[in-house]
């Protein structure tokens, strides 16, 4: 899921004022609910998958083309890393993703290399609370430089942080192999957002339960140029379930 060979910008003053000035062209064009946004159902049990999550790796995606998918109801799009990274493509997948009727959320990649109250300045301060459908997300893969007990007490912080500010707990993504090594049982009470690229479910330890299964990361799909993830509800999961 994280971004392969992104670059850091050295100017986010940038990036902020791109995503203010998109946002407000989406105000005053009256934030209408396209038809398709109106009438996704709260599961399409004869859906192939239910949504997808991209970064800035996708580059330029066209969400008219993204949004003739009948199957593709939700989004998650990668918004901050660490302390200082904001993906260039942020502001134009959002607005454009809820433009044509897609339900979106915003994920921040977690890292060892700074601070967690940096880290959710920087992701709150960018995936603003009032563009948002979808309940925020962080992706944990790595460890990096600290031990399991550090990492679950970081991850619990950032989880707090967003529950004070967005008024939810926190999806939390990882692969079926990293997050029961290193964050089971502790976040089995969460919504989980699995990577396993198989024919086989998640298999959470501890009887945990994914809600979004990532079974794909070689998804086709119009108006996206590269490679995609393709992901399936649980099969007791609705759609309004993740709703913030």
């Amino acid at each position: 899921m994280t971004d392969k060979g992104h670059i850091h910008s050295s100017r986010p003053w940038l990036c902020f004022a791109l995503l203010a000035m998109l946002l407000m062209g989406a105000c005053q064009n009256g934030g209408k609910k396209s038809d398709k946004r109106a009438d996704v159902p709260l599961r399409n049990p004869e859906a192939k998958y239910n949504g997808i999550d991209i970064s800035s790796y996708q580059g330029f995606i066209d969400w008219a083309k993204v949004s003739s998918d009948k199957d593709i109801s939700f989004v998650y799009i990668k918004a901050t890393e660490g302390a200082t990274y904001r993906s260039p493509h942020y502001a134009h997948n959002i607005t454009q993703a809820r433009r044509y009727g897609l339900f979106v959320g915003s994920y921040h990649y977690i890292t060892s290399t700074s601070t967690i109250d940096e880290q959710f300045e920087n992701f709150s301060k960018f995936a603003l609370k009032s563009v948002q459908d979808l309940i925020p997300m962080v992706d944990v893969e790595v460890r990096g430089e600290w031990s399991r007990s550090q990492l679950i007490d970081s991850v619990e912080k950032f989880c707090q942080l967003v529950e004070k500010h967005y008024g939810v707990q926190p999806m939390i993504y990882s692969t079926m192999g990293f997050y029961n090594k290193n964050l089971a049982p502790r976040f089995n009470k969460h919504h989980l957002y699995i990577g396993r690229y198989s024919n086989e479910k998640p298999e959470i330890n501890w009887e945990g339960e994914y809600t979004i299964w990532q079974y794909s990361e070689t998804g086709i799909i119009p108006g996206i140029d590269s490679y995609v993830d393709l992901c399936r509800f649980h099969e007791d999961v609705w759609l309004d379930e993740i709703l913030l």
